[in-house]
């Protein structure tokens, strides 16, 4: 009795392997804005997270290709990816082409929102790397308790988003003071003259008009001639001046991205577009200590805060 049970377990076990076996393998592309660097670096990731998948990536020049059959799922990674994907799956004539779904990911949520129209009805997501606000305010009041003025620089990306920044400032009783609105480089230093009056903290937003490589290096100095600390959202920004920020990492967006992937593979649809769960908070001590501020273990508030979340 006790080998009837065991040769018929047996027989079960290799009937499921012998079907596992036989599945081939769901094919991936992974579709990158650059070669290197962070895009590299979440590609890596991705792939490490999903060794059941055939993956292929690099730059959509060299993974878009309709010579082949469509792929069971394309992540883009970054702006240009994005857009590049969905305009080559545009001009594919093949309704199987036009079933293809795409996850965008390490991208900033204008970006996602403005290349949305290119989607022609295709299943779209993204993980994009703006931080919920509450999750921004809340580190905020934590880190800058007596600080609860904060600056907001309007660029065009960020009018958009003002109503509900405005709400979750309020919710986290903090105040917004925000510039005469910025429409060209131009207007960035008399808006940021303008906020500095009254702000006690510079709230850098994601807005490529406002903040970039070109425009950076003012707006710091100019804050921290008025003793006004930034918040920002790159560790990047922190190396060159702003007092802290929150962000998430290559990685801990790859993570994310990568199980929104296994669970497509696994049948479930793709989920709305979100915000990245896991973060960073770093700050800059040479700062805080030229402007009189005593930080906090920030260490210990960044897992307070994913506690609370």
């Amino acid at each position: 009795m006790r080998r009837r049970r065991f040769l018929s377990a047996f027989v079960v076990f290799a009937s499921v392997w012998r079907t596992l076996q036989a599945s081939p393998a769901p094919r991936i592309w992974l579709v990158q804005s650059e070669a290197g660097g962070i895009y590299a670096e979440t590609a890596a990731v991705v792939r490490l997270e999903l060794p059941m998948a055939a993956v292929r990536d690099g730059l959509a020049a060299t993974v878009l290709d309709a010579r082949e059959p469509p792929p069971a799922l394309i992540l883009t990674i970054g702006a240009v990816a994005l857009e590049e994907t969905l305009r080559w799956l545009r001009q594919q004539p093949s309704a199987a082409w036009q079933r293809v779904p795409v996850l965008a990911t390490l991208l900033p949520r204008s970006s996602f929102l403005s290349a949305q129209s290119l989607s022609d009805g295709r299943p779209l997501s993204a993980v994009w790397l703006d931080q919920p606000w509450s999750r921004q305010f809340a580190i905020l009041r934590r880190l800058l308790p007596e600080r609860t003025r904060v600056g907001i620089l309007p660029g065009p990306e960020t009018r958009a988003v003002l109503p509900q920044i405005e709400a979750e400032a309020r919710a986290a009783g903090l105040r917004l003071v925000v510039g005469p609105a910025i429409d060209t480089p131009e207007q960035i230093y008399h808006s940021l003259r303008e906020v500095l009056v009254d702000a006690d903290v510079l709230l850098a937003v994601p807005d490529a008009l406002v903040y970039n490589a070109a425009t950076l290096r003012n707006i710091l100095l100019t804050s921290y001639r008025a003793r006004v600390p930034m918040a920002a959202f790159s560790a990047a920004y922190v190396k060159a001046g702003a007092l802290y920020a929150v962000h998430s990492t290559p990685a801990q967006i790859a993570r994310q991205s990568a199980q929104i992937m296994r669970a497509y593979l696994a049948g479930h649809p793709l989920p709305p577009p979100q915000a990245p769960r896991e973060f960073t908070l770093v700050a800059n001590a040479r700062v805080a200590a030229s402007l009189g501020i005593v930080l906090d273990d920030i260490d210990r508030i960044a897992e307070e805060r994913r506690a609370a979340e």
